[in-house]
């Protein structure tokens, strides 16, 4: 019987010892699975960051070539002078261009990241239509700051022999770091 006891015994150990090392196995066959997973992953999130790289390299192209070319539409006084220097300098050469009229302005107002000014200029003679025309088109043009124009009238003397007219609209620019008021 103590031989029987024995070999149970013995049985029984080898069965628990055989049990361990089935659970170490499969332990290890999950945690490899498991990391072999992750290894995936890794590698897929890898090569996508890679493909993103090229185009993020196309997105910063553009955004360089954009600013390239809003630097290129930017008057060199932009980066000198203020925005109001900018409005006055521009009301200078809007007196200096309509010589026969009377150019009135008032104060500049700030809205948001927009400075703005309201400009009117009233002729009482009308010398030339088509510089008249041209004078339009020339408002039109400006750039920094740009002139909106927000009316256009043509009257015509009582007495039927002159004509006058009045141009209202608004000078309008970004304002820069350097601007007097926040």
């Amino acid at each position: 019987m103590n031989n029987k006891r024995y070999k149970l015994k013995h049985l029984l150990t080898a069965y628990i010892a055989v049990s361990i090392l089935l659970i170490a196995v499969v332990s290890g066959i999950i945690v490899a699975k498991k990391y072999g997973d992750s290894a995936f992953a890794t590698l897929k999130s890898l090569q996508t960051a890679k493909q993103n790289v090229f185009s993020m390299r196309e997105a910063i192209e553009d955004i360089d070539k954009t600013i390239a070319e809003a630097k290129m539409i930017l008057p060199d006084a932009f980066n000198k002078k203020t925005a109001e220097e900018l409005m006055y300098i521009r009301i200078d050469e809007l007196k200096s261009r309509f010589r026969d009229a009377e150019v009135s302005i008032t104060n500049i107002e700030y809205k948001g990241n927009e400075i703005s000014m309201p400009v009117g200029i009233k002729a009482n003679k009308m010398k030339d239509y088509t510089a008249f025309v041209n004078n339009i088109g020339y408002l039109q043009s400006l750039k920094f700051p740009f002139f909106f124009i927000s009316s256009v009238a043509v009257f015509q003397s009582q007495d039927k022999t002159s004509v006058s007219y009045e141009i209202k609209g608004t000078l309008k620019t970004l304002k820069d770091s350097r601007s007097y008021k926040d």
